[in-house]
């Protein structure tokens, strides 16, 4: 498959289980109303999104970088797919931020075979106001982990978010979203039309 077919197929995914519009508006993490959700763990935990997104993901990674991880659990099936996409190709392994240290054992912040000093992609899966993608930054530094690359799958445009980011990341690390909110709407109104009546997301 083609990379244009990866990207429109996994768009048509994200329109069908993702996005969603109620008048009224949705309360959103950071507390804001919208009109508009997007749940993307809707799209990523079905199957047929999995394969697709570690192929986008991982024709995006820098070539330097060698694991692809985020704040948990936005970008757990990123990171985890990418690398399993990798396997043959130029393998890459996968990490998960935690929130919170762990209160027993090694008390671990980041989850995987990652160590200082490795060049590392920090990938989620939507953005508003940034907040989760600069989290996993500065626990990646923190570390003493190279943050080389942030990739996002879908930018929702708005409070500055990815603006955000990349003053966090800053003018040596590229800041890139796969998807933009407006694309994914565009695309669930183009399915609702070819087929109206119906209930497009999940």
């Amino acid at each position: 498959m083609s990379a244009p077919e990866i990207r429109r197929e996994l768009l048509e995914l994200l329109a069908k289980y993702a996005y969603d519009y109620k008048p009224g508006g949705f309360t959103l993490v950071s507390g804001q109303k919208s009109d508009e959700y997007l749940d993307c763990k809707m799209a990523l935990s079905r199957s047929e999104a999995l394969p697709l997104t570690g192929a986008l993901f991982l024709s995006r990674v820098d070539p330097t970088a060698v694991a692809v991880g985020g704040l948990t659990m936005g970008s757990d099936p990123i990171a985890i797919s990418t690398a399993h996409e990798s396997a043959g190709a130029r393998p890459l392994r996968w990490f998960s931020v935690r929130k919170d240290a762990k209160e027993h054992g090694r008390k671990k912040v980041i989850e995987g075979d990652v160590r200082p000093g490795d060049s590392v992609v920090v990938v989620d899966d939507v953005v508003t106001t940034g907040g989760s993608t600069i989290q996993a930054i500065q626990k990646c530094r923190e570390y003493g982990l190279r943050v080389v690359q942030v990739l996002v799958l879908v930018d929702r445009e708005q409070d500055g978010g990815l603006k955000g980011i990349k003053d966090v990341a800053g003018g040596d690390v590229p800041v890139q979203a796969m998807f933009t909110k407006s694309e994914v709407r565009h695309e669930w109104e183009r399915l609702k039309s070819a087929a109206p009546g119906t209930r497009v997301s999940g």
